[in-house]
């Protein structure tokens, strides 16, 4: 009876202590979240199209396609960052910058989600192929981002889209400082720069 009682104890000493390592590791893991926060900040184009858009959703290359920030640190050699990562997948939140953008833009009729019942003019598609911070150089790291991107002419039900546009658009920009904060920052600053001519490239396609 006396050793069961003491098997008894030891086996809830052993559970709590086992309780207690698992806080202590959940505290351990002080994750960090980031979301993007590219936003146009200039007054909408004076020129005007009769282009109803649908932006559909991107793609991004699976290296990048994680929540985790990825970081290159040598000519082969990238890690994923466990402790700071986007709160959603970074391909949504830069088909909805794209999107949320363009419509501010003003110079289409309308700029539609992928759900919309509305029929559009035309579609843009896009692949993120590069979105990493560049550490080789520790003493200057930057943001890198890619985005391929297209525009279709929208046919009747039936045919296929014909593409109209294509360009792939490159922007790589310094950290401001050098963390995980520093990088999404940076990450903000190349996106805006990307949408902007983005907007330039598709209003001079469609006048």
């Amino acid at each position: 009876m006396i050793r069961r009682t003491f098997l008894c104890f030891c086996v809830g000493i052993c559970v709590w202590l086992a309780m207690l390592s698992g806080c202590g590791s959940r505290q351990a893991y002080d994750k960090k979240f980031y979301i993007f926060n590219t936003t146009r900040n200039t007054e909408s184009s004076t020129a005007k199209t009769n282009c109803v858009l649908e932006v559909r959703n991107f793609t991004i290359d699976s290296t990048f396609s994680s929540k985790g920030l990825v970081y290159r640190i040598g000519e082969l050699e990238y890690e994923s960052d466990f402790y700071n990562e986007f709160l959603v997948s970074p391909s949504a939140m830069v088909t909805e910058k794209t999107r949320t953008w363009l419509s501010n833009a003003g110079f289409c009729i309308r700029v539609l989600d992928p759900g919309s019942q509305v029929d559009p003019t035309h579609l843009i598609e896009g692949n993120i192929t590069e979105l990493y911070g560049d550490f080789r150089d520790k003493s200057s790291p930057i943001a890198v981002m890619e985005i391929r991107l297209f525009m279709l002419e929208a046919k009747k039900t039936g045919i296929e889209p014909v593409n109209i546009f294509g360009k792939t658009y490159t922007s790589s920009v310094a950290l401001e400082s050098k963390s995980a904060h520093g990088l999404v920052e940076a990450f903000d600053r190349c996106l805006t720069e990307i949408l902007t001519k983005v907007e330039r490239d598709l209003i001079e396609k469609l006048l």
